[in-house]
């Protein structure tokens, strides 16, 4: 038996003197989810997470750090798009919280479905993804963690968002919980990369990914031959459709949004929505539309035509006929490709 099935069998044990249908739902990187009913079958259902326990290693104290702090920050926000939970309890030494029981499907699972969300629905997942991320940087608190198995859709298909990790401005390198450390490579800003401290930009960046992958069906991460995760580039060409279904403005907004310069991303979540619903009004003045030149070779048959004409009202009014038919017989040569 793995150290992971041992101790899945200990939490269920020690879970089973409270709960009752204990059903192991997920199996994650901070630790195990059961779905449960409190105190009797019929009871209304919900989710029990449990924390991996700490074993005296560095990594493991930054994991039980996280556990810990996505359930206090977690107890403390209440939004409707935001999955509440519980504050953490202890039975038989282990750690474990309650949470709301969401549905059973997650955001990655819809980016890569065979048939994805048209248009329409993506912006009403990321305006609702937006709103819960604007409250919770209202009330000083970063995600720093945002990426698609993140995002959960309940019965309705509203959206539910979970694992918010960081204190804006408060949590440092020097931190148990650097933003380098809770990040998702995939997803993360440059400046969380070099353990800077974050704001609201970094979720930004990460939400400008998420509307990327739900605009194009295809995952940042995906998979070489040989089965290895790899994180995929985004593409976002000049004047380029993402989509059929998918406005050209839009590759506009998810461009700037994923800026690699915190100072020219939106402001705010809610503004890149804004963008993505009505370009005018967020990225009039940010973004003007440039008008491309006209091609080099559409100036220069201007000017041969010009030239041409010139030159013939001259050879009309001041040369000999004979002079005249010869140098039209040169010209006609010269400008035939």
């Amino acid at each position: 038996m793995t150290l992971v099935a041992a101790f899945t069998q200990r939490a269920r044990e020690a879970l089973a003197e409270r709960y009752a249908g204990l059903t192991l739902t997920h199996e994650g990187r901070t630790g195990l989810v059961f779905g449960a009913h409190r105190g009797a079958p019929d009871a209304p259902a919900i989710a029990v997470r449990v924390a991996y326990p700490d074993n005296g290693r560095t990594a493991q104290a930054s994991t039980v750090a996280r556990f810990r702090r996505e359930a206090e920050i977690g107890a403390r926000l209440s939004h409707p798009h935001i999955l509440r939970n519980g504050p953490v309890q202890s039975l038989h030494g282990i750690e474990f919280y309650e949470m709301d029981k969401a549905g059973p499907v997650r955001l990655d699972q819809l980016i890569i479905a065979k048939n994805p969300p048209l248009f329409p629905r993506v912006l009403v997942i990321l305006q609702q993804l937006a709103d819960a991320l604007d409250y919770a940087h209202a009330h000083g608190v970063v995600h720093g963690a945002l990426r698609p198995s993140a995002v959960l859709l309940d019965a309705s298909g509203s959206v539910l968002l979970k694992g918010f990790c960081l204190y804006a401005a408060a949590d440092t390198p020097s931190s148990v919980l650097s933003p380098a450390a809770v990040g998702d490579p995939a997803y993360m800003a440059p400046e969380q990369w070099h353990d800077a401290i974050v704001n609201r930009a970094v979720d930004v960046y990460a939400l400008g990914v998420l509307a990327y992958e739900l605009c194009t069906g295809h995952a940042r991460v995906g998979y070489d031959t040989r089965g290895v995760p790899e994180i995929r580039p985004i593409e976002l060409a000049p004047n380029h459709c993402l989509r059929d279904d998918v406005p050209m403005y839009v590759t506009d907004a998810i461009r700037r949004a994923i800026s690699r310069d915190p100072a020219l991303r939106f402001h705010s979540a809610g503004q890149f929505v804004e963008a993505l619903s009505h370009p005018h009004d967020a990225l009039g003045h940010s973004l003007p539309t440039i008008k491309p030149p006209r091609p080099k070779s559409q100036h220069s048959a201007w000017m041969l035509l010009g030239l041409v004409l010139f030159v013939g009202t001259v050879l009309v009014l001041t040369v000999p006929s004979e002079v005249r038919d010869q140098l039209w017989g040169w010209i006609g040569r010269a400008i035939t490709p």
